[in-house]
């Protein structure tokens, strides 16, 4: 009876110990900024002008550094945040299983700051300033790294057929080209520094043990 108690507990327990810790975490800090923003709105204007991104920012030493990462955790209203954290939790969930803590956490802070560099790049070359929010740039890295993992380790990334991983990247991009006030610019960036993360981590060692799914 203790065993079979033992054993039953064990495996309750089996899908608390598989959830993806930094994904999960991620998703909290950033549903966590925008509710506090919402509770206290001259906290969430504070927030979106000492944290969002612009070339700008970065050019006049207007802490433009801190903002290539502060401006991945906020967003402009809940549409905003669902989309993104959806696509979070998706993607994350099997990019961190297949690369491990570590590795998941260079690529996704990687991608935010290489979207926002992308952006940057894309506000002087067209001469339109803006400043920007959102995780967009960084879950574009997981999508882009995602789609590393089905093309060369299919294992790595819970059987998603080529196809699907294409369709998914596509209706993603077309869904911001087709909007509004979408900065397009780092999602592309976030894309294919994500894809380009994707490779390279792939090939380093794993610090904490790597399970694939």
């Amino acid at each position: 009876m203790e065993y079979r108690e033992g054993r039953n507990k064990r495996a309750a327990a089996a899908p608390y110990r598989q959830m993806p810790l930094c994904t999960s975490v991620l998703v909290g800090i950033n549903v966590i900024v925008f509710l506090a923003g919402t509770v206290a709105p001259k906290l969430g204007s504070w927030m979106t002008a000492q944290g969002s991104f612009s070339v700008v920012y970065l050019l006049y030493g207007q802490g433009g550094a801190y903002r290539l990462v502060t401006s991945a955790f906020l967003h402009a209203d809940i549409e905003h945040l669902i989309n993104n954290m959806l696509l979070l939790y998706c993607c994350g969930d099997i990019v961190e299983r297949s690369l491990g803590r570590l590795r998941f956490l260079i690529l996704y802070f990687g991608s935010a700051v290489c979207g926002n560099l992308l952006s940057a790049a894309f506000e002087l070359s067209t001469g339109s300033f803006y400043s920007s929010i959102g995780a967009s740039g960084a879950v574009f890295g997981l999508t882009g790294a995602l789609l590393f993992l089905v093309i060369a380790r299919s294992r790595a990334a819970a059987h998603i057929s080529l196809q699907r991983a294409l369709i998914a990247v596509f209706l993603s991009l077309y869904a911001g080209f087709a909007g509004a006030y979408v900065n397009n610019a780092a999602h592309v960036g976030g894309l294919l520094s994500g894809f380009l993360l994707g490779f390279l981590l792939s090939v380093i060692p794993p610090v904490f043990g790597r399970k694939e799914v």
